[in-house]
Order: structure tokens, then C-alpha cells, then sequence
């Protein structure tokens, strides 16, 4: 699901034998337990959902709906009775059976019990696994209920544009709120023909590709879409409203090979001029996005946008609902279409699966669309909202997820998930490797489910290393790390302590983890040095030629942290000065002051060389033509004066 806007406002190795795995990582006593649907040990899981055949008088002007549903199961064990969810405020008029798929012929059933959100149908026989049988059920009614963005379906007027539209969005637990459905995320239906009865001055669009537009009876008219991949319960949608058709090509990675890009968008010359080249920017997401991944993954069928006044977006498989072509928001939608649809979360705890790579594709799409400048500008914003979430985990505790806003919070399951990737990216440090990943990820769990635990096994597999500690840490664990990072410079060494503390020390107390530094020295030169920490405490010792002037933590922002780099002055000094030996320049600086009084060279027989008043703090000084030697360094400041042997040596 998209950024939604203002209402959410803001290394041990693994050992597997005889089907165990044993994690040497001394953070890994993380508890997991899979959240299920109520219905589903006793009743849903007797059987899968193969097909569904839709059809819906709809309006854009009300969640009034009337239809039927006729769907194929097939049952995975004995069963006499069938389950399915559907609110009580649609009213049923007949509920019949065909148990015979290849010529249905239904007979109704008299005996049902629809409460509770639920329809209980006694079958006349039981049915054995592996016997397909049609259910079909007509409904009615009032269809819409107030639950603000997650309503499963809603009626409202574009406040920008003015024309009225109804959609759907059933994510996570709505899709019962306008259809008869099995809200079981591992289920997902093999197939769908949705087909939509609205007035002929409107369109309605849905899932896959638009098989016709029939003429119907008074004014009306039928928009018949199909689909034969599978998908998730909740990424059945559709859209109605005042709309026009702007569609084109987009290129995948073959040679000639392309995937339809159809719009419904108001129709307004106004909107279609403000937005057409950001909705045409979408082909080369798409391009950018299957060079990288795979294609496209369903490019048999199109890829397209419906709009409506939603206050963001909503990855509908094939077609997403939006409220506008802003380019993230865009890149977001699109990127689910992988992440989200293609592979889909096999729990809401996991939903990391879907928001969190959805939201990293977004800086990606910047990288490789408008430039590194625009990523890290990205990155850095998805920082400081993450750094906001000082305790919470990307995975979504047992006990939270029926809250839908806790599912989507967008610091932790948006934000924060983006980042974990960013940091799988730096902990690899190898980009084609990091897209290996994902594209065997796809290969492997592509057109199914996968929990965040799968991830972890391709990336393991892929890398040949052990990323257990690190989900611990950053996926299963809370809040993130805090470094005080002190250092002086001794002779020619960098003297480095890196002290460690943690935002929530009562869940995750210890981030294990690497980081980047970026020395800079006064003569202009910069390196780049990794340091691993693997303890609260950490001292590094690092050789380095001329003298330190700074020294950056994470230079690239990689890591989620809070980083105070401080130099240390030893105890026993006011001053620090180097680099000692000197080849040309020589930098003095003292401690809280803002000149110096007096800097005065003498060699070794007492004989002044060079004499500075007066000198501003810190100072760089010449001493270039010096000959070659050993001196006394002296200098004078609030009336004491600190003596020191210095070395010229020749640069050639």
C-alpha cells in the first residue's frame, strides 16, 4: 500500500542438521507466531480457491451493489460444510451448488446462516478432496462502512477535480465488506473475471486486461475484465467513475518485448495536462524496474492506474488505485506489483515483504531515474522519519496485528523496512549481488507467499553469509544503535574509540554491525576505511600519513543511528599539533580560545627560525623553507607557555 499520506502523518554462522537450525548469534531469542484468521484451522482451511467469476452492478455515486459470485473450489480434505466471510450488511438472495464443474448445473440451497460477518452453508453431500465444486451466491445491498482509508469500499468526490468515485480497497481484512471471499493470504485465487455494470457515461476498471465493453439495458453498459494470473483476496479491486482511457507501451528487458500501460484518469483536459508526462515516466519505471529485477510480471496482461481520491495509492494487481502521479508514489505502486503481488506477504506480521521493499524501490527508481543526488535526498528523509521509531520492530508482534494502522505504520514498516534492505545492500557491499538477490527471491517465491525468514535464506544462500544476527537485530528487534565515536591523533597513528549504547537496551541492547569512516587530512587528502564493531566498546588503531583534520561517521548514510563524533584532546594537553614529523605545513590548534598569542621556532641551540603573534586558532603554518632537522616548537597562550620537539623532514 502507498505512503498514506496525512492519516498516518507521518554475524554467527547457522548450522542445519536433521531439520534444525541452530543460531550461534547470542541475540536470537526472538518468539514468533504466525497470526491466522479466526476461521481458519476449523474452516477455511478445508479447501483452496481456484476461480472466480464477479459480477457487480456498481455506481459511482454509492456503495450500493448488486451481484453474484460464482466461485470454483477445490476442498484439500472432507469436508460438509463451507465457510466463507461476507458483512452482514449485504443481504443474500440465493446461495446454490454445482458439483460437477465441467457442466455446472446448480440447485439451490435452502439452509444457510449469515452472522457475524460470516456465511455458514451445510453442503447436501460431503465432498472429498480434490472434487471441485461452483458455489454461487447473489448479494445486495449497502456495502460501504466508515472505517476512514481502509473502508473495503467507498464512495467520495475528488476535492481537486470534483468528480465522484467509487473503489475498493480491501487490504488487509475488507475485501468481505463487497464480496463473499476466503481472507486467507496463502490462498490466492488462480484466476478472475470480473465484469462491471455502471451508466454508459462512466467506466469502471478492475484486474487484468479488458476482454470487452458489452452494451447493457438502459443507458448501462458492462466492462468485462480477466485475469489469469494468481493474486492475493485483497488485491481484487475495482474503480468507477467519469474516466478516459490514456494508454501506451511500456519496453521490458527483451528486444521488442512490451507490457500495455492503461490509465483511467479523470476526464479533464486540465488534469491530463498537468499529469501526462509523470503518468508516461511510468514506462520507464517499468523498463528501469524489469532491467533490474525481472520483467514485469505480468506483462501478459497490462499494468495501469485507476485514479480516485484516496490520499495516496493501492498496489491493485495490474492496476493500482491513485490519488495522483507523484513520483514516488507511483515508483511505490509499481514496485509492489513485485513486491507485494507477485510475492506476497505469507503473514500480515511479515509485512515488511511488501511495504518495506516497495518503499527501497522508491529510492531506487530515483538512482536510476533521476540521480544519486535525488536518492540520497530520499534516504535521508526516510532517515529522520525512521529515527523517529526508537522502539517498535519491522515485524509486526502477534498481539498488533489486528491493528491495521500498527500494520502500516509508516516509520517502522515503510521507513525502517526500507532501510533494513539499504543495509543488506552496504553489508554486501557488491550491487550485482544485492540484485541477484532479489531477482532469485522472485524466481523462487514468485506467484506465492513469503515470510521475512525466506528473505533471509536466498540472501544466506546467495551471499554465503550469515545474516542471522542482523534480523535479530534490525527485523526482529527494536530501536537502533547510538555511537559516540572519540579519536586523537598519536604520531602517526589514528587512535579511535567507538562506544555504543542503543535506543531500546530492554529488547535489542547491541547492534553488530560495520561502518564506514572518512579520514581527512590537512593537506587535502581523503580515505575511506570499513571498521567492524562487534562489542559495546571498540578501540581501533589505524595508520595514517600528515595530519587529521576530521574525521566522519557513515559518511554515505548507510546505517540507521545516531553517530556524536568527537575529537578527544589527551588529558594532559590544551593543544593539539601535527603532523610531526612535518613535511611543509604544521597545524596548531589550542582548546577553547580564539587566538594564540605567540608560536615561536627555535633549533635545537636556542636559535629563533620562525616567530608568529598574534596567530588566529587554529593556524596552518609554512614552514617549507626550513631545512631539514629537529626543532623546539614553542608557543604561548594565556600566560603559559608549552614547549614541544618537532621534526622537518624533506618532501622529496
Amino acid at each position: 500500500m502507498c505512503r498514506l499520506a496525512a492519516i498516518l502523518y507521518t554475524f554467527a554462522f547457522i548450522l542445519q542438521a536433521g531439520g534444525q537450525v541452530y543460531h550461534t548469534c547470542p541475540l536470537h531469542n526472538h518468539a514468533t507466531q504466525d497470526y491466522e484468521n479466526a476461521l481458519y484451522e476449523k474452516w477455511l482451511s478445508a479447501y483452496d480457491v481456484k476461480f472466480y467469476d464477479l459480477y457487480l452492478s456498481v455506481s459511482n455515486t454509492s456503495t450500493q451493489i448488486s451481484g453474484t459470485a460464482t466461485i470454483l473450489l477445490e476442498p484439500v480434505r472432507e469436508m460438509d460444510t463451507l465457510v466463507l466471510e461476507l458483512q452482514d450488511a449485504l443481504d443474500i438472495s440465493k446461495i446454490a451448488l454445482a458439483d460437477d464443474p465441467a457442466n455446472p448445473i446448480f440447485e439451490v440451497l435452502t439452509i444457510y446462516q449469515h452472522a457475524g460477518h460470516v456465511i455458514y452453508i451445510p453442503l447436501d453431500k460431503r465432498i472429498s478432496a480434490g472434487e471441485q465444486f461452483y458455489i454461487l451466491i447473489e448479494y445486495e445491498g449497502e456495502a460501504g462502512q466508515d472505517r476512514g482509508f481502509f473502508a473495503g469500499i467507498k464512495t467520495a468526490t475528488d476535492p481537486s477535480y470534483g468528480f465522484d468515485v467509487t473503489y475498493t480497497l480491501s487490504e488487509p481484512h475488507n475485501a468481505k465488506d463487497w464480496f463473499p471471499v476466503k481472507q486467507v493470504l496463502e490462498d490466492k485465487i488462480d484466476s478472475v473475471w470480473m465484469s462491471l455494470e455502471c451508466d454508459d457515461h462512466l467506466m469502471a476498471g478492475s484486474n487484468g486486461l479488458l476482454e470487452e465493453i458489452e452494451p447493457g439495458e438502459k443507458n448501462r453498459h458492462i466492462f468485462r475484465w480477466r485475469t489469469q494470473y494468481p493474486m492475493a483476496y485483497y488485491l481484487l479491486s475495482f474503480t468507477v467513475a467519469d474516466y478516459r482511457d490514456f494508454s501506451f507501451n511500456a519496453a521490458l528487458s527483451g528486444e521488442g518485448d512490451s507490457v500495455l500501460v492503461q490509465n483511467y484518469i479523470y476526464d479533464s483536459d486540465a488534469l491530463f495536462s498537468k499529469w501526462e508526462e509523470d503518468i508516461r515516466a511510468t514506462g520507464s519505471m517499468i523498463s528501469a524496474f524489469s532491467d533490474l529485477l525481472m520483467d514485469y510480471p505480468f506483462h501478459k496482461e497490462k499494468y495501469g492506474h485507476a485514479m480516485a481520491p484516496m490520499g495516496g495509492g493501492m498496489e491493485h494487481q495490474t492496476m493500482t488505485t491513485i490519488h495522483d502521479f507523484s513520483f514516488y508514489l507511483v515508483a511505490h505502486e509499481l514496485a509492489h506489483q513485485w513486491f507485494g503481488d507477485y510475492i506476497t506477504c505469507g503473514n500480515w506480521q511479515d509485512i515488511w515483504i511488501n511495504e518495506g521493499f516497495a518503499s527501497y524501490m522508491e529510492y531506487v527508481a530515483a538512482q536510476q531515474l533521476r540521480g544519486q543526488e535525488s536518492a540520497d535526498g530520499w534516504m535521508a528523509n526516510a532517515m529522520s522519519i525512521a529515527l523517529g521509531e526508537t522502539k517498535g520492530s519491522v515485524y509486526v508482534p502477534e498481539e498488533e496485528v489486528e491493528t491495521t494502522y500498527r500494520l502500516f505504520d509508516y516509520g517502522l514498516s515503510y521507513k525502517k523496512g526500507a532501510i533494513l534492505l539499504h543495509m543488506i545492500r552496504y553489508h554486501l557491499d557488491d550491487d550485482p549481488l544485492f540484485f541477484k538477490v532479489l531477482q532469485r527471491y522472485l524466481e523462487q517465491f514468485g506467484n506465492g507467499n513469503a515470510h521475512g525468514d525466506d528473505f533471509r535464506g536466498i540472501l544466506e544462500t546467495e551471499s554465503g553469509m550469515d545474516f542471522s544476527c542482523f534480523f535479530d537485530q534490525w527485523y526482529y528487534g527494536e530501536g537502533f544503535p547510538r555511537f559516540n565515536i572519540h579519536w586523537f591523533q598519536e604520531g602517526d597513528t589514528l587512535k579511535i574509540r567507538s562506544e555504543q549504547g542503543t535506543t531500546a537496551p530492554e529488547v535489542t541492547s547491541f547492534f553488530n554491525t560495520p561502518f564506514d569512516i572518512e579520514i581527512r587530512s590537512s593537506d587535502g587528502t581523503i580515505s575511506r576505511m570499513r571498521l567492524m564493531q562487534d562489542e559495546q566498546v571498540e578501540a581501533y588503531s589505524i595508520a595514517v600519513n600528515g595530519l587529521v583534520r576530521d574525521v566522519l561517521f557513515d559518511p554515505d548514510n548507510w546505517l540507521l543511528k545516531i553517530a556524536n563524533v568527537i575529537q578527544q584532546i589527551p588529558p594532559d594537553r590544551k593543544f593539539v599539533f601535527g603532523p610531526n614529523p612535518v613535511l611543509d605545513e604544521l597545524f596548531v590548534q589550542f582548546i577553547n580560545t580564539s587566538n594564540i598569542d605567540e608560536i615561536l621556532i627555535t633549533n635545537m641551540s636556542g636559535q629563533e627560525v620562525f616567530r608568529l603573534l598574534d596567530a588566529e586558532n587554529p593556524v596552518i603554518m609554512d614552514l617549507s623553507t626550513l631545512a631539514d632537522g629537529p626543532y623546539v616548537l614553542v608557543m604561548q597562550n594565556s600566560d603559559r607557555t608549552y614547549k614541544e620537539r618537532i621534526v622537518k623532514i624533506s618532501s622529496k
